[in-house]
């Protein structure tokens, strides 16, 4: 018996032989991923440390990837503050993957927000380099801000502006991506049921031919683009991609991904009487009852170099904020024994009542104003730097004293920001003053340590208010 579904999805059953098991795919919950954090910890890790909390399942086609339970709540774990991983739906992973970024690479991410495939992007060029991060409404990158934080990016820039306009020279980025807006058809399983007006959708269908077009006059010949949405809709997908394709003729051409997706298809040829480009064959199609994946659509696309074309002309870049004294960080460093190499190929500079850095080979494009760039890695007062939780996080694993270990009743305290008692045994050779804290051997955060007149040791909690989840039962 076929599950009753909303009208705009019922039209589906004419590209699906199997209709039925996609529309009891719907009423299912959809489970999230973790994909590891290179930067803390080696993959084969993850299973160790949480799998007593987690049902950790190896995504084969993303290397580093976890498919977890539809129950595990991977958020409110140590492992997520800790900056181990990164938490989303399996869908999700699959533009970065696509685009296949590496070191070296330019890399822009036109509609960037929440953050999490920026994240990868970042990764995926080694923490250097350059990944910029734009998005029409900056306040939805608040997200990605946390993300720098947790994770130790310090190779991102963050632009507000229309992508379809994105003000700055073309030819000079690598790899783009275009995740664009759309429908959402494919978050049906998260409860986006409601259907989207003809209106709506003749509007967001502009949006996304004007991102895809500007993403191909700023990719460099012989470049690569990604565009993905969360829809299942023709019209926003294999249709959009069409219209650019016969627009640029034969400037932009898709080509096959190298990733295999266990029950993914190619893009449809055709729907309700539509014929759509030959290229459109090598888009992924994720439909949920045959991947266990909200529903997704992306493809790769080059941009074909002109035989007569001579070298490019450098793209004008945008200078680095100035520099910021170097012996700033120094004693805060000292304190815990990080050797000043840690520093090696980042650019500190002080933005605020912040002291941030930025891979020294990071290079934005002049013409856009910069929301933020790189990591915030101390605090600034009275002319003295005090290390902050990004900071701690990206090199406290250098730390060589005034380092503290925490069990697991110790950890939850902490992270319920309340003041506790330590063992002089606990504190070992620390030193009153700000400590940094482990679990695991891996670095949690920080904290404050001082010694009570009875001898005693109290440790109080520097972790952000902002994390903090309901205690565990």
């Amino acid at each position: 018996m076929t599950t009753p579904i909303p009208d705009h999805l019922a039209r589906y059953a004419a590209a699906l032989d199997d209709f039925d098991a996609f529309a009891a795919s719907l009423s299912r919950p959809l489970p999230q991923t973790v994909m590891a954090n290179p930067l803390r910890i080696a993959p084969e890790r993850l299973p160790e440390l949480f799998g007593g909390e987690l049902s950790l399942s190896p995504v084969d086609w993303c290397p580093g990837a976890f498919r977890l339970s539809a129950d595990d709540r991977p958020g409110r774990l140590w492992g997520f503050t800790a900056g181990l991983y990164i938490v989303q739906e399996e869908a999700s992973l699959l533009p970065a993957r696509m685009l296949d970024a590496r070191p070296g690479h330019r890399v822009l991410d036109l509609c960037a927000a929440p953050g999490n495939k920026t994240a990868h992007l970042a990764l995926a060029l080694g923490n250097r380099g350059t990944v910029m991060a734009n998005d029409l409404k900056v306040a939805r990158l608040q997200a990605l801000y946390d993300l720098c934080r947790r994770l130790g990016l310090c190779n991102i820039s963050v632009s507000g502006h229309d992508g379809a306009v994105y003000p700055v020279a073309d030819a000079q980025f690598d790899r783009i991506l275009v995740d664009a807006p759309c429908t959402s058809e494919g978050k049906a399983q998260r409860g986006y049921l409601r259907a989207s007006s003809d209106r709506f959708r003749t509007f967001v269908c502009g949006q996304q031919r004007a991102l895809l077009r500007r993403a191909f006059e700023l990719c460099r010949p012989g470049g690569r683009i990604v565009y993905s949405t969360c829809t299942f809709a023709p019209e926003e997908n294999e249709a959009s991609v069409t219209a650019v394709i016969e627009e640029l003729g034969g400037r932009l051409r898709a080509l096959p991904a190298a990733v295999d997706v266990p029950g993914a298809t190619p893009g449809l040829p055709g729907f309700n009487g539509r014929t759509y480009h030959p290229d459109l064959g090598h888009a992924i199609r994720l439909w949920p009852h045959r991947t266990g994946t909200g529903g997704f659509f992306a493809i790769l696309l080059e941009r074909v170099a002109d035989d007569d074309a001579g070298a490019p002309a450098p793209p004008p870049i945008q200078p680095l904020h100035e520099a910021a004294d170097e012996d700033l960080l120094s004693p805060g460093l000292a304190r815990f024994g990080i050797p000043p190499n840690a520093l090696d190929g980042l650019h500190l500079f002080p933005l605020g009542n912040s002291l941030r850095c930025i891979a020294v080979d990071h290079a934005p494009p002049a013409g856009v104003a910069l929301e933020t760039s790189g990591l915030e890695i101390a605090q600034l007062s009275r002319g003295r730097a005090r290390l902050a939780t990004g900071g701690l996080l990206a090199l406290g694993s250098q730390a060589k004293r005034n380092v503290i270990d925490l069990d697991c009743r110790q950890l939850d305290i902490w992270r319920q920001r309340k003041t506790q008692a330590l063992s002089a045994a606990n504190v070992g050779s620390a030193e009153p003053g700000t400590v940094i804290l482990r679990h695991a051997g891996l670095v949690q955060g920080g904290g404050l340590l001082r010694q009570q007149e009875d001898g005693l040791w109290s440790l109080e909690s520097h972790f952000p208010k902002a994390w903090v989840t309901e205690p565990r039962t």
